[in-house]
């Protein structure tokens, strides 16, 4: 009878935390930004005007630096990602890695200074035919145009 208990207990409290991520998964599809400290970063959802489905959130710090990452899942990923880095652009954003989406696979790459003195902000976005991982560092340095 204990084990019953402790077996259902068990089941009841994975069942809760599966339902509890797949909350969180519907907000962070909801977000207009990313919310970095002092600053924001406008998210994929806001640009395009539609929700993507989130199927992967990771936070933490890789090497001393911070990160987020929000992963999509799309059946217009070379649209997406075209509206995205065009509007990236047009607002101050730089292309730091050389990409090309009609590629199908591979990984953009744009920065922009930090709210914070002293810092960058870059988006490093890998892609593939039908998701993308948003990926969102704070690093220490300066930018400078070529």
């Amino acid at each position: 009878m204990i084990k019953k208990i402790i077996a259902t207990t068990l089941l009841l409290a994975v069942f809760i935390l599966l339902l509890g991520g797949c909350g969180m998964f519907d907000d962070a599809a909801k977000l207009t930004e990313y919310d970095f400290g002092t600053d924001k970063v406008p998210t994929i959802n806001k640009v395009i005007g539609e929700e993507r489905k989130v199927t992967g959130i990771s936070t933490g710090t890789e090497n001393d630096v911070q990160y987020k990452q929000y992963t999509y899942q799309t059946s217009s990923m070379l649209e997406d990602l075209s509206a995205y880095s065009a509007y990236l652009q047009e607002n101050g954003w730089i292309v730091t890695k050389d990409y090309n989406l009609n590629d199908g696979v591979g990984e953009m790459q744009l920065a922009i200074e930090s709210a914070d003195a002293g810092k960058i902000l870059v988006i490093s976005v890998a892609f593939e035919a039908n998701q993308y991982a948003v990926r969102i560092n704070k690093l220490v340095g300066e930018l400078t145009a070529n």
